[in-house]
């Protein structure tokens, strides 16, 4: 199944796509990010959600985090604490996981959903491949 991604921003290491038919931005990415990159990279993605929800009323954000490392623990609080609201204050409510068989991300991941539902907001869900993620986000989007 090809879809019409569109890509909207690429680092040497993670790109974000638009995927209009669910719609959602899709963050994917390899490896590690040092922590200026990562907050960035994050800041940019946030930029952009604003401006598709602001073009569809709706949207949806789906990390592919089958090759991403783990995430410095500030980093992880900074998301929990500070980019969560943002996201949530612009209009996004959903968010997909695909998980990674790295256990180390995995539990980084599981960490990072538990401490955002504590603090309300976003509805968290973790998916083993992009189809059932996709199918979750286009239900509730």
């Amino acid at each position: 199944m090809k879809n019409n991604l569109i890509r909207l921003h690429a680092t040497e290491s993670r790109f974000f796509e638009y995927d209009p038919e669910i719609p959602c931005i899709n963050s994917t990415g390899n490896g590690f990010m040092l922590s200026d990159e990562f907050r960035s990279f994050m800041e940019r993605g946030l930029e952009l959600i604003r401006e598709k929800i602001k073009e569809n009323g709706k949207l949806g954000w789906l990390i592919d985090a089958r090759y991403m490392e783990v995430i410095d623990p500030n980093d992880k609080e900074w998301v929990v604490s500070h980019w969560n609201r943002r996201a949530y204050e612009v209009g996004l409510r959903f968010v997909a996981f695909i998980l990674p068989d790295n256990i180390f991300t995995l539990m980084n991941i599981e960490e990072y959903t538990e401490e955002s539902g504590e603090s309300g907001g976003l509805t968290i869900q973790h998916f083993d491949d992009m189809e059932s993620a996709r199918n979750w986000l286009k239900e509730v989007v």
